[in-house]
């Protein structure tokens, strides 16, 4: 019985095995491709977040200041030579290869576009990274 036991070859065979390797090949290399562009969505995903929290904290930092700061010397404390409308870009304070622009233009009561100081502005500021790829946000900053 031991004897029987001992000669047995029970097992797999070379080509058995090649044949699982192969499967399990074909099985794992999208695998690789699917993390590929995994880790590019991550990527954009973080770049939009870091212009989301940019735009987001300058358009804050415009509304907690007086209206009449807003209106002559915000952003970057130079004095706008039309406040009607401006625009300013900047890269101080932004992540790195990442810009914002903040566009600022009267509006009326109505919240129409408007060439008269009624008192409200309406502040844009849109952050922009890489090629082509930006952030906008717009708020209002009242008398």
């Amino acid at each position: 019985m031991i004897r029987r036991v001992l000669n047995d070859e029970s097992g797999y065979s070379l080509v058995e095995v090649i044949v699982s390797i192969m499967l399990l090949s074909i099985a794992i290399i999208p695998m690789v491709g699917m993390f590929d562009a995994g880790l590019r969505a991550a990527m954009t995903g973080s770049n939009y977040d870091k212009a989301r929290a940019l735009a987001n904290t300058k358009l804050e930092e415009a509304k907690s200041l007086p209206y009449d700061t807003v209106e002559t010397s915000f952003p970057g404390g130079t004095p706008a030579p039309n406040p009607t409308v401006t625009s300013s870009s900047q890269s101080s304070g932004a992540p790195a290869g990442f810009t914002y622009t903040v566009t600022k233009r009267y509006i009326s009561k109505e919240l129409a576009d408007s060439s008269t100081d009624e008192g409200l502005i309406k502040v844009t500021v849109t952050a922009s990274w890489g090629s082509g790829n930006s952030y906008s946000t717009t708020g209002v900053v009242s008398e």
